[in-house]
């Protein structure tokens, strides 16, 4: 008899009708609102097996699964909302918040760089969100120049923070690290050239040099803070920033930052051949930065060695394609060569990433 109870009531329940999407999206939007967060997302998931294109179910599994601290489930919606809607800036946003999470920074830095070619759009908040951690994982990754533009123009949309200090006082040091990372006698340092350089993001420019002058007293033999000071104090008092950038060489005769700064000064004043010294310094020390083919690239035009100056950027534009700058360099040197299909080419280029540019910034 209990047998056939049995086989009496699964058939009843197997011939009872499933829930319609309807039913069960209304059900799992009920149960996150009433804060059961974890029957809300099994839920979503019933829902979105009946409807996998449901983008709005995909964006609350992504979120439920962030603020629970699900890094693994968030980066899985959300990748499968920006597969949905691969112009959705947000989604872009939390899937590198979640990569972030996980420590996967590579992936991380190519979710928020998505975003910001998106213009950041959406709340608020959440743009904030992903420039500051763009600008982390970019350090990380090593990009720290890119990560201080980063960081200047979120600074200039919003103010200062002591997130924004950090962030930018380890990409000022040039250490491949996030602030979690930063090792103990290494964070006094860190934040107080990150307050200086905030501090020159906010355009208080009275105030970043007293900053910059006490921590250049206190660290001397510092060549990153010497140098920071030098690029800082160049839209200021030109003369005393170039000072303060060979100051960093004398220190450090491998700073990569501090050669490519003295070569592009030097073309800025009119002498190539001082810059092409400096140029080729940093071509030997790091032969793997395409800036340091920029400068040699540049240089070398400047020199009328236009063939040279041709292959220095072609290495430039192979290292990062991504760059406007080598883009534009090396259509100057193909244009001097006599290359016109060449020179139309990374000029097309050039315009193609400069709009991406302008858009994002």
């Amino acid at each position: 008899m209990t047998e056939l109870f049995a086989a009496l009531l699964l058939l009843a329940q197997s011939a009872a009708p499933s829930p319609s999407f309807d039913s069960l999206s209304q059900q799992a939007a009920s149960a996150r609102d009433s804060g059961r967060l974890d029957e809300s997302v099994a839920l979503y998931r019933r829902a979105l097996k009946l409807r996998p294109s449901w983008d709005e179910g995909w964006w609350n599994v992504g979120s439920i699964s962030y603020d629970k601290d699900r890094y693994p489930d968030c980066v899985q919606a959300f990748h499968k909302l920006v597969t949905l809607k691969p112009d959705l800036a947000p989604g872009w946003t939390m899937s590198g918040l979640c990569e972030y999470r996980l420590h996967d920074y590579e992936a991380a830095r190519k979710s928020l760089l998505q975003s910001e070619r998106l213009k950041f759009e959406g709340p608020p908040e959440l743009a904030r969100a992903a420039r500051l951690h763009l600008a982390l994982v970019l350090t990380k990754t090593g990009a720290f120049e890119k990560a201080i533009v980063t960081l200047t123009e979120l600074t200039r949309i919003d103010r200062k923070t002591p997130e924004i200090e950090v962030a930018a006082g380890i990409a000022g040091l040039r250490h491949q690290w996030v602030p979690s990372e930063v090792p103990e006698d290494s964070r006094q340092l860190v934040a107080a050239l990150g307050e200086a350089m905030a501090t020159a993001m906010e355009m208080d420019a009275k105030g970043a040099t007293a900053k910059f002058e006490a921590l250049v007293a206190e660290h001397p033999s510092q060549a990153d803070v010497r140098y920071r000071f030098g690029a800082f104090l160049m839209q200021q008092a030109p003369e005393r920033g170039m000072e303060e950038i060979g100051k960093a060489l004398e220190i450090d005769p491998g700073h990569i930052p501090a050669m490519i700064g003295l070569a592009m000064i030097h073309l800025k004043n009119g002498d190539p051949k001082t810059a092409l010294t400096f140029a080729s310094r940093a071509v030997k020390a790091d032969p793997n930065n395409f800036a340091t083919h920029i400068a040699m690239g540049r240089a070398l035009l400047d020199s009328d060695d236009v063939a040279p100056a041709a292959e220095q950027l072609e290495a430039a534009v192979k290292l990062a394609p991504e760059s406007a700058d080598a883009h534009f360099s090396l259509a100057s040197a193909y244009s001097r060569l006599g290359q016109k299909e060449n020179a139309q080419r990374e000029q097309e280029e050039f315009r193609r990433l400069r709009k991406l540019i302008d858009a994002a910034h």
